[in-house]
């Protein structure tokens, strides 16, 4: 009896001692792996104008430190996630997608906010080229990576005009986007490339070439090209530094649609580039990009995935891979 008596008297102990402990505190430290590119500029802003630190502080959070890793390839992003050396991971929506599947009911990657949706254009240098058609075995349509939405894209608009996407792959050479514009303008190695901002609008002013095909062709709209990923777990153990990069996003966008001055004055800064602030600002303004935290063409993407042996299973809708987002926005 009096054993029972002091088993009893230690739980209580215990139990009290844990209600009375504090919760674990979040974290202050936010780290974020992204790629370069102009689809990545409200990471960018968010980070110039410290708008995760003011969001964490309207959650009633402590002072947050924000810290940006620069990585080359969505594959290495990912993998900086995956191994908690980042905690957020700015991925190409294929990326996206395959991360989702790839981690459930394990790490349960998830997107949590869109960034841009971006107009591709196929470019060619030589006269006869008009169409996918007319490409033969000593064409070369330069893509970023086999599994980029450039790359996914072109074997979907290969299904339409070819009668089969797989006539796609010996059309492409994947090529860094400065390789492939100055190969494209010198007339070596390639006759095409799947252009985007900026390259795109550089490739415009020259008369040398010309674009034969659009993303919006293919799809009939255009698609969020990258968002934003994290681990489930991390969002368990911090929701509401999770919630202030998610606003802070959603400003930082705000501020790029009302203020292109100083969002190209932030890209010029944080990017090495070889535009002018001017030209920056006019892509900005030119409809080619339009920054939202809202994810479109999820599904399009996802479907063009599977047909193309990228996925097994894919989501039943989009909020299958992003977590809740902002109230009042709802996907596709």
């Amino acid at each position: 009896m009096h054993r029972a008596k002091g088993l009893g008297a230690a739980l209580l102990t215990l139990v009290l001692a844990g209600a009375a402990a504090p919760a674990q505190a979040e974290t202050s430290k936010v780290r974020i792996g992204l790629q370069f590119g102009l689809t990545y500029l409200p990471i960018m802003v968010a980070h110039s104008e410290r708008m995760i630190e003011k969001h964490a502080k309207a959650q009633g959070l402590p002072e947050v430190e924000v810290t940006l890793q620069r990585f080359s390839g969505t594959t290495a992003v990912n993998d900086a996630l995956l191994s908690n050396s980042v905690d957020f991971g700015a991925l190409g929506m294929p990326g996206v997608l395959i991360a989702w599947e790839k981690t459930r009911g394990r790490q349960h990657v998830k997107g949590i906010a869109g960034l841009a949706t971006i107009t591709y254009f196929v470019y060619v240098n030589k006269p006869n080229l008009k169409s996918l058609a007319d490409f033969t075995d000593q064409d070369k349509i330069a893509v970023p990576a086999f599994n980029s939405p450039q790359a996914i894209l072109l074997r979907a608009a290969a299904e339409k005009q070819l009668g089969s996407a797989a006539k796609a792959n010996a059309l492409m050479v994947s090529m860094p986007h400065p390789d492939a514009t100055g190969a494209l303008l010198s007339g070596a190695a390639i006759s095409g490339y799947f252009s985007t901002p900026p390259f795109t609008q550089v490739l415009a002013k020259d008369s040398r070439v010309r674009p034969i095909l659009t993303s919006t062709d293919i799809l009939g709209k255009d698609t969020t090209a990258a968002g934003v990923t994290v681990t489930q777990g991390f969002v368990d153990d911090n929701p509401k530094v999770s919630q202030a990069v998610l606003e802070a996003l959603a400003e930082a966008t705000q501020l790029i649609k009302d203020d292109p001055k100083r969002a190209a004055e932030i890209y010029i800064k944080s990017e090495t580039v070889k535009l002018s602030q001017e030209e920056v600002e006019a892509i900005l303004k030119d409809g080619s990009t339009t920054f939202d935290v809202t994810p479109h063409g999820v599904m399009d993407y996802a479907q063009m995935m599977q047909k193309q042996g990228f996925m097994k299973a894919i989501p039943k809708s989009w909020d299958d891979v992003f977590l809740p987002l902002l109230k009042g926005r709802k996907g596709d």
